[in-house]
């Protein structure tokens, strides 16, 4: 074996041994600045004793929070900052931490402190009996009746629309083996819904139960009209269901009419039709024209995600960063096969 050939296997095995030993922690920051000291604290204690980063992906914050992530840079070395050019949304902020992670194992939380680190330590231990994910179910959510009760009904949709399980107790917080961040990165489409296109991948999967913590401080950034857009963008990105409703829709309505139409003309070659009225023919005609608008409104949807796709726009834009080299960005994944499982070694780092 030459001295090339030595060199290039040497740097691979060193690479191998320092992704293993490395946990990289995302959270997305929108407007969270009161909560990112705290948070970062929090990470720091939890995962003392093991190499981590924690990657804080600023989505477009206008309170400060940039500045307050430079500063946590300078107290601790952990802490890697990711600053976008505007606000792309919360799960675009989690594929551009995945897209910059270089841990074995990768957890993804949120920032305000509902997702407590504390469980970190949890969701590596489970992950280390030979899971390649591991999700957290939230006890006791903080949240109100109306949330929880739209959070039920969104993930009984989406269970129906995309034909695997959804459970309202889930949200982001989860840890990943570095398989599925591979497979996650190497999907670019648009919309993006996280937590579906993490189940879509596959590989073993389990979870355990942990406490949902209280918001440390601040306002939720997902009030009622953001979680609509969410539904409403799932359903488009991973399901054609909504269309095969509407064709079934379309020929029961064409039966229905049909049935009447041989009805009417029996009762007239009887001499039983009456002088018509308006009433019906109003309804049918309102019934139909609302069906006909939502039919095209719901292709339009279709559409424009088809169209949006075919501009192949980066996900995001980054204005700045910390601790993170990206003079060189990650080469675009939009061509890129998924990366071949490998074997899973959970207990490599530990």
């Amino acid at each position: 074996m030459g001295n090339r050939e030595q060199t290039m296997r040497a740097a691979e095995t060193g690479a191998v041994t320092a992704r293993t030993s490395l946990v990289s922690v995302i959270a997305p920051v929108y407007n969270e600045r009161e909560c990112l000291e705290e948070l970062v604290r929090r990470i720091d204690v939890a995962l003392q004793g093991r190499p981590c980063e924690i990657i804080l992906v600023d989505d477009g914050s206008r309170d400060g929070s940039w500045g307050e992530i430079v500063r946590l840079r300078a107290l601790y070395p952990a802490v890697r900052g990711l600053r976008f050019s505007r606000n792309f949304g919360h799960h675009v902020a989690i594929t551009a931490g995945l897209d910059h992670a270089l841990g074995e194992w990768v957890v993804v939380m949120d920032s305000d402190l509902q997702d407590q680190p504390e469980s970190i330590t949890s969701l590596l231990d489970k992950a280390a009996e030979g899971y390649h994910m591991v999700v957290a179910r939230r006890l006791g959510k903080r949240h109100g009746p109306f949330k929880r009760s739209l959070s039920q009904l969104f993930a009984r949709a989406m269970t129906w629309l995309a034909d695997f399980e959804f459970d309202a107790s889930v949200g982001v917080f989860r840890v990943m083996h570095r398989d599925i961040v591979d497979a996650v990165c190497a999907m670019r489409e648009t919309p993006r819904l996280f937590t579906a296109m993490t189940d879509w991948v596959g590989f073993s999967r389990t979870s355990i139960d942990v406490t949902h913590g209280a918001r440390f401080a601040g306002e939720t950034k997902y009030p009622l009209r953001k979680q609509v857009a969410l539904a409403v963008r799932g359903a488009i990105g991973f399901s054609e269901k909504p269309l095969e409703v509407l064709v079934t829709l379309g020929f029961v309505i064409a039966s229905v009419g049909l049935t009447y139409a041989l009805v009417i003309a029996v009762r007239a070659l009887q001499g039983g039709i009456a002088v018509l009225g308006y009433a019906s023919l109003m309804s049918a005609i309102l019934v139909m024209g609302g069906l006909a608008i939502a039919t095209t409104g719901i292709v339009g949807l279709y559409v424009g995600s088809v169209f949006a796709q075919t501009k192949r726009r980066p996900l995001y834009l980054l204005r700045a960063s910390e601790g993170i080299e990206t003079s060189v960005l990650p080469p675009s994944r939009v061509n890129e096969e998924p990366t071949l499982a490998r074997p899973l070694a959970v207990r490599e780092w530990l």
